[in-house]
């Protein structure tokens, strides 16, 4: 049997065609699949970016955080490194505040309620001299004016008015170290501009006399 022609299309009387089917639209599967290929690769690319994202964040919140200061204004002392102490000395704690008041004792501390401090950093060392071993305590008190400065260095040259607390005398102690700083420790002090530095040095056991030219020289050394 011929098969008949119906607009130019030919069909089979054997079986007839879909009532939808249309010869003139295009295959829709290929397109379909297309697709579902570009879905699935947009996916993973959006996988692969939130993960990359997410590992910089991570990482980012390790290393980009600034760590806090190991010496501030109320901060307990801390132990640090030697570096920038004249030679011999080894650094057992130190410390920033900002108010003087508070840490001052005699004359110095009612001097100190009047004129207050803009800061002053204290600091505790050891070091050993013919064999023996020394403590070494320091202090530096910066001001607002230079002139505030000088009239506190004449208070604090003068004999029993007091001074900042060491750090021996707040509690501070190191192994070896003595639990208080002996009265007749050699003294230094020195004016540099707006700031005062005060400088005790003394044998960490033992007799110690303030005229001891070693114990000087090593006070010196802190100012």
């Amino acid at each position: 049997m011929q098969p008949c022609r119906r607009y130019g299309v030919a069909v089979s009387w054997l079986t007839e065609p879909d009532a939808d089917w249309d010869p003139a639209a295009p295959d829709e599967e290929p397109p379909r699949s297309r697709l579902r290929l570009v879905a699935l690769l947009l996916g993973g690319w959006l996988a692969v970016s939130l993960l990359v994202l997410v590992v910089l964040l991570v990482v980012g919140g390790h290393h980009g955080t600034p760590s806090p200061s190991t010496s501030s204004a109320g901060a307990g002392p801390q132990p640090s490194s030697s570096t920038g102490l004249p030679p011999g000395w080894q650094q057992q704690a130190s410390d920033d505040q900002t108010n003087c008041a508070a840490h001052a004792y005699g004359q110095a501390a009612a001097f100190f309620a009047r004129t207050p401090c803009v800061r002053v950093h204290r600091l505790l060392a050891s070091a050993s001299a013919g064999g023996r071993p020394v403590v070494i305590a320091t202090n530096a008190v910066t001001f607002a004016s230079p002139d505030q400065a000088k009239t506190y260095l004449a208070l604090v040259n003068s004999d029993g008015t007091g001074n900042i607390s060491d750090l021996l005398r707040e509690g501070v102690r190191y192994p070896g170290g003595p639990a208080a700083l002996s009265p007749d420790a050699a003294f230094a002090s020195a004016q540099d501009g707006s700031t005062v530095k005060v400088a005790e040095a003394a044998y960490a056991s033992g007799n110690t006399a303030g005229n001891d030219p070693t114990l000087l020289a090593i006070a010196k050394q802190g100012v």
